[in-house]
């Protein structure tokens, strides 16, 4: 028999895994609201440029440590994330909700996620994907997730991974971010549509972080050191480590489950959202700029798909770097354009 979801749950598409994870679990309890509305109120948008020993850079395009805090204080949601060091209380939790009735959203290594194909180094356990069902008989749990190599909206879908592969998934001790046994709950008792004001506190807050972060490894000024960085690529890396620390840029830019454009595309759709509900025609011309930064982050990461095929993979570096120099200041425009 074919493993079936919880009745009434839908494997919706969309753009990033944390956001997309939890509008499926606001529409299973009938809280209407979008993906991009999700990542605004939480002023989940950022910028981090981190690189530690054994590690590729890495370009992200969150930075807000707070976003559950956020979305419970704008929308009423009540959301809970746990940890567990055991694996077992992990599994035990997992099935206890699902017997209830709930979707559990939880942090997964992608490099155990078998059905997405991926090489067995490549871990990344900041990856939230949602449980939706699972036969205990046949030791398997049913997913929603989405296509991982697609760009912009991906297709949402089922797929089906033993509780053994799971378990390992959400073990791993893999950086970055490893998950830690962590799973969220919901509780939708006090939630409220978005109000003017969360809208407005929720775009200054990611503009308050951008412009004025609290180390230069982010915001806007991250943007810059990352350029800087990037010139010492060729000094800090063999070639084969140059050619994947810039593929991983393409990666986390455009096909991470960024919405393509490191999540700017998405947060130019939530300010032209905001601007609607608002009737501000000032968000929505900010939308255009942010939007702007969309294109600009696209163009940059685009050559960069080419790094493992390239002859020189470092003649790909004076066009990134020239080009993270411009985005910055884009960024910096459109983010002073939107502080209070």
């Amino acid at each position: 028999m074919t493993l079936q979801p919880i009745k009434g749950f839908k494997a919706l598409d969309g753009c990033h895994c944390v956001t997309s994870s939890f509008k499926k679990v606001c529409a299973f309890n009938g809280y209407d609201i979008s993906e991009e509305m999700l990542l605004g109120l939480g002023a989940g948008l950022g910028f981090m440029y981190w690189s530690q020993r054994g590690m590729l850079p890495f370009f992200g395009g969150r930075s807000n440590s707070d976003f559950n805090q956020e979305l419970t204080r704008r929308t009423g949601i009540h959301i809970v994330e746990h940890e567990t060091g055991s694996p077992a209380r992990a599994e035990r939790e997992m099935l206890r909700m699902l017997d209830a009735g709930q979707p559990v959203c939880l942090y997964a290594d992608m490099a155990y996620l078998t059905y997405m194909g991926l090489p067995e180094d490549a871990h990344f356990g900041g990856h939230l994907i949602v449980v939706a069902g699972y036969d205990l008989a046949a030791q398997q749990v049913l997913i929603a997730d989405t296509e991982p190599n697609m760009t912009g909206t991906k297709t949402g879908g089922f797929y089906t991974l033993s509780l053994k592969q799971l378990a390992l998934a959400r073990a791993s001790k893999y950086q970055p971010f490893p998950p830690k046994h962590h799973w969220f709950t919901f509780d939708f008792a006090h939630a409220q549509p978005p109000e003017r004001t969360a809208l407005y506190d929720a775009i200054d807050q990611a503009a308050q972080i951008m412009l004025h972060p609290p180390i230069k490894n982010m915001g806007v000024t991250g943007i810059r050191t990352a350029a800087a960085r990037a010139r010492q690529w060729p000094a800090q890396f063999d070639e084969p480590t140059l050619r994947a620390a810039l593929f991983n840029v393409y990666v986390y830019t455009e096909i991470g489950g960024t919405g393509g454009g490191l999540f700017r595309y998405m947060y130019s759709r939530f300010l032209n959202e905001a601007a609607n509900l608002t009737n501000d025609p000032h968000l929505r011309e900010a939308g255009h700029r942010v939007q702007a930064c969309a294109e600009k982050w696209r163009a940059l990461a685009l050559p960069l798909a080419q790094a493992f095929e390239i002859v020189a993979p470092a003649s790909l570096l004076p066009g990134l770097i020239d080009q993270l120099e411009q985005v910055a200041q884009l960024e910096e425009a459109a983010w002073q354009m939107l502080k209070r």
